[in-house]
């Protein structure tokens, strides 16, 4: 055998001897925990809840508020011959943890950048918990009273999120908010602090029913809390909503500063969400 044969020989046996005794260096050591999924959606109706998306997902979404309410009747067919205040949003996953989204209604021509981050997770069998920051800022512009400033156009955001979720049944979360500038036509701006809550029955993986409530705690508020209720059906990368609310506003910083009906006196609005999850 030559000198060539006997190296290409060393060299075979000596890479079989590695592959019997040396550890593969691709292998992960331990595995890597997966993130707590408390609630299935990134929203309650307009509120957020602490999730996020995996990393590198699109989710897009389609949202309507009619204006009329449902107790008009026959007349306006529940509202829905009546017009509609419509949102289109695009989230984006960075990471597992941080998300980035964009929304725009017709209302003023809202268009909102925002951002959210998991900031902790608890485990646990009965009751795990997840806490989000979530930010954001959004631009008018289309308004039917001169401003003028246009940085009085901006409306600012802040919200803290914990989530839990109660014998994987009963989905509990809190989401108080900050939003600078509430009113944009007042002569000074003005601020609301919120404190946002809502709750998620589980019938099934696919079914469930939810209800959440806006009370203003502190600042400039509109003539009512915001309110809705309804009820979620989930289908593979798709979320239906269908909902009973008296706001007709659907991005962040202007429902969170009140509703204009109220809820009491039965003057609620049908609206709809619908999202498609695209990996």
């Amino acid at each position: 055998m030559n000198k060539k044969s006997m190296f290409i020989l060393t060299l075979l046996l000596t890479a079989a001897s590695f592959a019997q005794t040396g550890t593969v260096n691709w292998q992960r050591s331990k595995s890597i925990p997966r993130d707590l999924e408390l609630f299935h959606a990134l929203y309650v109706s307009s509120l957020p809840t602490a999730e996020t998306l995996q990393k590198g997902d699109l989710e897009f979404e389609v949202s309507h508020r009619f204006t009329t309410p449902v107790n008009y009747g026959d007349q306006t067919f529940a509202g829905l011959d009546g017009p509609a205040n419509i949102r289109l949003s695009l989230g984006y996953a960075i990471t597992q943890r941080w998300l980035v989204d964009i929304g725009r209604t017709n209302v003023h021509d809202n268009l909102e950048l925002s951002t959210k981050y998991k900031i902790l997770q608890i485990p646990h069998s009965f009751a795990p918990m997840l806490f989000s920051l979530r930010g954001g800022v959004a631009y008018n512009g289309q308004i039917y009273d001169p401003i003028k400033n246009d940085g009085r156009r901006f409306q600012y955001y802040g919200q803290l999120i914990a989530n839990t979720l109660i014998n994987n049944k009963i989905g509990i979360g809190l989401a108080p908010t900050y939003l600078y500038n509430a009113h944009i036509f007042c002569v000074e701006p003005q601020y609301s602090l919120t404190l946002g809550n809502y709750i998620q029955f589980y019938i099934s993986p696919s079914w469930s029913l939810f209800v959440e409530w806006n009370p203003t705690v502190s600042g400039w508020r509109q003539d009512f809390n915001s309110i809705a209720a309804g009820i979620e059906l989930e289908t593979g990368g798709h979320f239906f909503k269908i909902l009973l609310t008296n706001n007709d506003k659907i991005n962040t910083a202007q429902v969170i500063a009140g509703a204009d009906r109220d809820a009491a006196q039965g003057d609620l609005r049908l609206g709809f969400m619908i999202t498609r999850l695209i990996k």
